[in-house]
């Protein structure tokens, strides 16, 4: 197994889960993200790679979004429920936790952390845990791509058009 997949297809697999996203495919996404597992024992991009480059996309246009903040500006998120009630990061399922850190880690600057956190969040390598992941960062990536598209402003240039916009 390879470490390291071509950037290009990382960004192919991730560009194709948006578009299946956006387009309502779920099946097709769960069936995707079931190749995606599959073919990461032969070298193919694991889940880790695809879900990092959705997140670093998600920063990329964060930090568009938020304009230009001082230096030491820190990004925190604030977790709500159904009830609009606040949860503690540490009352998140591991998987789900570990992406949010790993898109803290992100935002704030840390790349090796974000990575030891996709780590964490994609350890356990079954359907469901993979699916749950890669659902968070797909939501966060999508709405950011289309507050991109509401506001003029330019996407990373591998999303451009994946799925309703295309």
């Amino acid at each position: 197994m390879r470490d390291e997949c071509p950037l290009a297809q990382i960004r192919a697999r991730a560009r194709a889960l948006v578009a299946m996203a956006r387009d309502g495919d779920t099946t097709g996404l769960v069936d995707a993200l079931d190749q995606l597992l599959a073919e990461q024992a032969t070298g193919g991009p694991g889940p880790h790679q695809v879900v990092g480059e959705l997140i670093s996309a998600a920063v990329q246009m964060v930090e568009l979004r938020a304009g230009d903040v001082p230096a030491q500006t820190l990004f925190a998120v604030d977790i709500r429920d159904d009830s609009d009630e606040a949860v503690a990061i540490d009352h998140l399922e591991p998987p789900l936790r570990a992406t949010i850190r790993a898109l803290l880690a992100e935002l704030n600057g840390h790349p090796d952390d974000a990575r030891f956190q996709l780590e964490l969040a994609l350890r356990d390598i079954d359907l469901e845990s993979t699916l749950e992941v890669v659902v968070h960062a797909l939501l966060w990536t999508i709405g950011m791509l289309e507050w991109c598209e509401e506001q003029g402003v330019d996407a990373p240039d591998w999303l451009r058009g994946a799925g309703l916009a295309a």
